[in-house]
């Protein structure tokens, strides 16, 4: 029974050893890069995103990059910012949003003096 367990060890040595060979030859070969292609500078697997993705380092995938909905959005007397997705002016003081009523940029308060 002694000579089949040394086999065993023998055999299941050689394996790790060919696993680790693989891995060492191509570090990409195990590594997901949805969206994206894997490269390995000094043998480190890392994403390079396709246009339009960007590097996700808790999912370790590229995920969707979404567009700026700031982008185009003209405030005037104020700065664009989207809490939830969607554009809305913070006003200067004396200013005020007109909510998509004639311009959707900051107008001035009636009275204010700025």
């Amino acid at each position: 029974m002694k000579g089949y367990l040394v086999i065993a060890v023998v055999i299941a040595t050689l394996c790790l050893s060919e696993v680790r060979s693989q891995i060492s030859r191509d570090p990409c070969k195990y590594f997901t890069c949805e969206n994206g292609r894997c490269f390995a500078p000094n043998d480190v697997p890392r994403c390079e995103c396709f246009t339009g993705y960007i590097y996700n380092p808790v999912l370790q995938t590229c995920v969707l990059l979404l567009p700026d909905p700031c982008a185009g959005f003209s405030c005037g007397n104020g700065v664009c910012i989207a809490p939830n997705g969607r554009p809305i002016c913070e006003c200067d003081p004396g200013f005020k949003f007109d909510a998509g009523r004639i311009f959707n940029k900051c107008v001035r308060i009636p009275g204010s003096e700025v």
